[in-house]
């Protein structure tokens, strides 16, 4: 994977992961632009330096496939490897649904991020019209699962202190196939 995204092998507007030896490469749809976008406005209005926040960038998850989230926050002593970064760095991550009860984002991420102690997952669903913030990441995912509806504010803070708030009103919608 690894070799892939560094010789520029995936093409544009697709994002492709590794899950259980699988790969998956799925279009990106406007809907997953423009809620991350607007997600990292709102990290950035908390002040998190844009070294620190990045989307589709490879985290690597040892002894398992790596993944590269919609977005991703990391702590200040984060270290880049290459291309990549360690998991043990990731205090945030965001995922957008690219269909409706994606397995991928409701099932396996809920299981791996909670095992590798990432502190919040925040899935924004633009099907469900519906924020779930994750927190309290234990071995088998996590121990305290918050909705919040768009047009509602979601705020969280992280292990650094730093409060983000998020607007969901801007988030686009999608029907259901």
């Amino acid at each position: 994977m690894s070799d892939l995204i560094e010789r520029g092998g995936i093409p544009e507007g697709y994002k492709v992961e590794v899950f259980d030896g699988r790969v998956i490469m799925t279009p990106q749809s406007p809907e997953q632009d423009w809620t991350v976008s607007d997600v990292k406005d709102a990290v950035k209005a908390a002040g998190i330096a844009r070294e620190r926040v990045f989307g589709d960038v490879l985290v690597s998850f040892p002894g398992e496939n790596d993944a590269a989230p919609d977005l991703t926050v990391v702590g200040f002593d984060a270290e880049r490897r290459g291309n990549s970064y360690s998991c043990l760095d990731v205090l945030a991550v965001v995922e957008v649904p690219s269909e409706p009860e994606d397995e991928k984002d409701y099932v396996r991420n809920v299981r791996k991020y909670g095992r590798y102690g990432i502190d919040f997952y925040l899935i924004a669903d633009p099907f469900k019209r519906m924020v779930t913030l994750m927190s309290e990441p234990h071995a088998s995912g996590y121990g305290k699962v918050a909705e919040t509806p768009y047009g509602r504010p979601v705020v969280f803070t992280l292990a650094t202190g730093e409060r983000i708030t998020i607007d969901t009103s801007t988030f686009p919608v999608r029907e259901s196939r």
